[in-house]
């Protein structure tokens, strides 16, 4: 099961189902206020955005799966490893963290604002994301706000003292260029017994855009590799 990050949809895994259908089914979805989903009021947390994506696993009859996150996508496929262990064969972290810094609270936090008051093309300009964006259906301003927001809520409820609890394998992917840096790809590694860690030399945070072939080739080995 595919999670995309915040801004993006289900669209921006075009380059990756069609190859790993081949060898595993396949499910992508859209978060909460983005892409085709609907845009439910009030604010939410992570807990809540792992509790869609068991639902999603649900609606599919998927009792177990291997949750791969981007960015905010993977955030929620960790808080989904935490809060349904037993429906987590493996986890595929790109791009993201277990915790947010002063500054990458106040960019999500800013990232909200811009969506509430300007709305999402600025958005998507602050985010450098033009080209992607014209292959996604338009984030609801409001609900791209709640989801940014739960992902700042990282600085305040991280989850990286936690990690220690996850059992499955885990591969963790992240550019060497990625303008996060990957520095929480580090603590997740060091925290998350015998998971993988790759940095992937001159690629930025959207690596499985800038090489897919590599990418999922990466991928598909790690799947090999599960039971």
């Amino acid at each position: 099961m595919l999670t995309h990050g915040i801004s993006a949809s289900g669209a921006t895994w075009r380059h990756q189902v069609p190859a790993l259908e081949k060898i595993c089914s396949v499910v992508t979805w859209d978060l909460r206020g983005h892409g085709d989903s609907d845009s439910p009021p009030g604010p939410c947390d992570l807990s809540d955005l792992a509790a869609d994506l068991r639902q999603v696993a649900d609606e599919v009859g998927a009792e177990k799966i291997v949750a791969l996150g981007h960015s905010a996508g993977g955030a929620i496929s960790l808080r989904f490893a935490l809060d349904y262990p037993e429906r987590t064969r493996a986890l595929i972290l790109v791009g993201t963290a277990s915790e947010a810094n002063e500054k990458s609270r106040d960019f999500y936090h800013s990232l909200a604002g811009i969506a509430e008051e300007r709305g999402m093309e600025k958005v998507v300009k602050r985010l450098g994301m033009a080209k992607e964006a014209a292959h996604l259906v338009p984030a609801d301003p409001v609900g791209f706000a709640h989801v940014t927001r739960a992902m700042a809520g990282l600085n305040e409820n991280p989850m990286t003292d936690r990690l220690g609890e996850i059992q499955c394998p885990t591969l963790i992917l992240v550019g060497e260029k990625d303008f996060l840096g990957a520095g929480g790809s580090v603590i997740m590694s060091r925290k998350i017994a015998d998971s993988e860690l790759e940095i992937i030399p001159g690629r930025g945070h959207g690596l499985f855009l800038e090489d897919p072939e590599g990418f999922n080739a990466r991928v598909a080995a790690f799947l090999a590799t599960l039971d």
